[in-house]
């Protein structure tokens, strides 16, 4: 199972936006279906990603066609912290609050 922070849910938001307008919806469809599918491989195998300790301890990447999933580990679980274009510089867009959001 997987949660999505705030900001990682208006970053697949986005994503499927312009996926939409760039080049349709069947491919907005394919595009966010596979994000969909990843997510949940990486629910099964949470350290399938690599570890982002230079950004925050605990935090982990993997990524995904032109996308990177910022996400953390939990019991049973992994929490989606954002899902950055490699042009968004992780730093100026992992704000260190997010980290400390947890599964209820």
């Amino acid at each position: 199972m997987y949660k999505l922070s705030h900001l990682a849910a208006k970053d697949f938001e986005q994503i499927f936006e312009y996926s939409l307008l760039s080049f349709g919806i069947e491919q907005a469809d394919v595009y966010t279906d596979s994000m969909n599918d990843v997510l949940l491989t990486l629910a099964e195998q949470p350290f399938m990603g690599f570890e982002c300790t230079e950004i925050a301890e605990g935090l982990r990447r993997h990524d995904h066609n032109k996308h990177a999933i910022y996400y953390r580990t939990q019991p049973h679980n992994i929490y989606i912290v954002r899902n950055l274009h490699p042009q968004m510089e992780p730093l100026l867009h992992l704000h260190p609050s997010i980290y400390l959001d947890q599964f209820d």
